[in-house]
């Protein structure tokens, strides 16, 4: 059994004004932290990195600098992020083992986080890591509030996601649906496959807008 980390940096950052796993934090682009964090990971073999068509040379070259030996793959990606994760995926061969999909621009993920859902999807196939929720939730329209979501039992879900290779290929085999989804988890769940979720870090902080990078500052 081998041990896969798929990291998608292919993304377009339209809420951050650019491709934000591009931009350069203490002069290091923000997916490169996320790349190291699977490098240093000894549970991890091998890591493929799926980035936009025009990137792959920088990439290489990024790679090449940090020393950053685990990557054996780099993949265009494609116009959806489970497209993008597809790509991925087509990499791997037909061993067993796990793969992890994570977002590039989560560059503060835990070693024992990864190490955790290594550990728990050799027993339940499919999981996650999630925090869960404490703000009251409003559903609203045109700025009237339509009704209190009941929040017990809700999470914020995070990658790294971990699942078992030959479940998740067979789970994008059979996704005959073109419907959009914006986790893996969510591809196994329209198909009935039960994904199992466990209490992930508030320190695993997802950069989606510039005022991110100033609670990154404050939480490496």
């Amino acid at each position: 059994m081998r041990n896969y980390a798929i990291v998608v940096a292919a993304g377009q950052g339209r809420r951050f004004g650019g491709t934000k796993q591009f931009h350069a934090f203490h002069g290091i682009p923000i997916f490169i932290y996320s790349l190291q964090s699977f490098q240093r990971n000894t549970h991890i073999d091998s890591i493929i990195v799926v980035v936009p068509g025009n990137k792959t040379r920088t990439v290489r070259q990024l790679i090449k600098e940090f020393k950053l030996t685990k990557v054996k793959k780099i993949v265009v990606g494609g116009r959806r992020r489970q497209d993008s994760v597809s790509n991925g995926l087509d990499q791997i061969g037909k061993q067993s083992g796990i793969a992890l999909i994570h977002d590039a621009v989560r560059p503060l993920v835990a070693q024992s986080l990864i190490d955790k859902g290594i550990k728990l999807c050799k027993k339940h196939k499919a999981v996650i890591f999630g925090t869960a929720i404490g703000d009251t939730i409003k559903e609203a329209r045109n700025h009237r509030v339509l009704h209190t979501v009941p929040r017990h039992n809700l999470f914020l879900v995070q990658t790294p996601q971990f699942f078992d290779i030959r479940l998740l290929k067979k789970a994008f085999v059979q996704n005959t649906l073109d419907n959009e989804y914006t986790d893996e988890a969510s591809l196994l769940e329209a198909q009935g496959i039960p994904v199992y979720i466990f209490q992930g870090r508030r320190d695993n902080i997802k950069v989606t807008k510039k005022d991110d990078l100033k609670l990154i500052e404050k939480l490496r």
